[in-house]
């Protein structure tokens, strides 16, 4: 997806707009522009060769508080692209043209490979072809292209016959992943909390298990780890409020045996709607902090069974 501030510094710099991003040569370097909610990234491919400019590339960026400066979240580098993450706020587009001042001469002086130099053979490109590959805009050669298409459709398809995993393995590893999450949730929703980060340890441990499990590795995955995570939720939420009845059991304010704990936490939430709403906003809150927490988790491992994704540009 791409906006429209990003769509004015694209048209600026002769930029062109496909399958929601802008690519083409910004002021000499291939360039990928997207952003969705509460951030903007340009995602450069290119390379620095030399090792000791390399370093003097990482020193000169290092020494800059690019966060404060100019709002970048996160600058990744890998051996064939440089991606750069802005918090989008009002503002941020400024941010952009100014951090671009900078930096892209920093390119220049490290002699970081320019647009016209295919990524692949490292020869020059003068009518080449843009493709998209995992969202970035590289431009190649047309036989490097096709020669790149087809070998990672032979990768994807070589993955997919390899995976011997199964859903059902899968299911019940994310399951018992989440329910050891449920626990911790359950003691810090006793303790009056509700934390996006117990979220976090829900999917991260819904994940290990459905890994461990060797669950399928295929589409199936994402929806799986969601359903998990809501057991998480439902259920961490179901203990707090069984050890909260546990605790008056001990202090001999309820006449019960500990096993009765949950039953009367079924009935109770049967009976009293006041209660059982105030129960559902504890589940409400928890799926929402949850979400935030995991987000993250869920598009990478999204991303990870969806194989290498290419499309050509033009």
């Amino acid at each position: 997806m791409i906006g429209s501030g990003l769509k004015k510094l694209a048209v600026e710099n002769g930029m062109k707009i496909a399958q929601g991003v802008a690519y083409g040569s910004l002021q000499g370097f291939a360039a990928t522009m997207c952003e969705g909610s509460g951030w903007k990234s340009i995602t450069f491919s290119t390379a620095i060769s030399d090792p000791l400019k390399k370093d003097e590339f990482m020193q000169a960026v290092n020494s800059v508080n690019i966060q404060r400066i100019y709002r970048v979240q996160n600058l990744g580098m890998a051996p064939r692209n440089i991606q750069v993450v802005f918090l989008d706020n009002p503002g941020t587009m400024k941010k952009i043209q100014e951090f671009l001042e900078w930096f892209l001469p920093l390119l220049r002086q490290a002699g970081a490979t320019m647009a016209n130099i295919c990524p692949e053979c490292g020869g020059e490109v003068v009518n080449g072809r843009w493709m998209l590959i995992d969202g970035v805009a590289h431009h190649m050669h047309e036989g490097c292209a096709q020669r790149v298409s087809s070998e990672i459709g032979e990768e994807n398809a070589r993955r997919g016959q390899e995976d011997q995993g199964s859903y059902i393995r899968g299911i019940l590893g994310a399951l018992l992943g989440a329910a050891l999450g449920a626990i911790v949730w359950a003691v810090v929703l006793n303790l009056g909390y509700v934390a996006s980060l117990v979220g976090l340890l829900i999917g991260f441990l819904a994940l290990k298990g459905y890994d461990m499990f060797k669950g399928k590795q295929g589409k199936g995955k994402v929806a799986i780890l969601i359903v998990a995570i809501v057991f998480g939720v439902l259920l961490g939420t179901f203990a707090a409020e069984t050890f909260t009845v546990i605790g008056l059991i001990n202090n001999g304010e309820l006449n019960l045996e500990i096993a009765q704990a949950p039953l009367l936490v079924l009935a109770v939430l049967k009976d009293d709607p006041e209660y059982a709403a105030g129960v559902g906003g504890n589940v409400l809150m928890g799926l929402l902090f949850a979400a935030l927490g995991v987000f993250t988790l869920l598009r990478n491992a999204g991303r990870a069974v969806a194989g290498t994704k290419v499309k050509s540009l033009e």
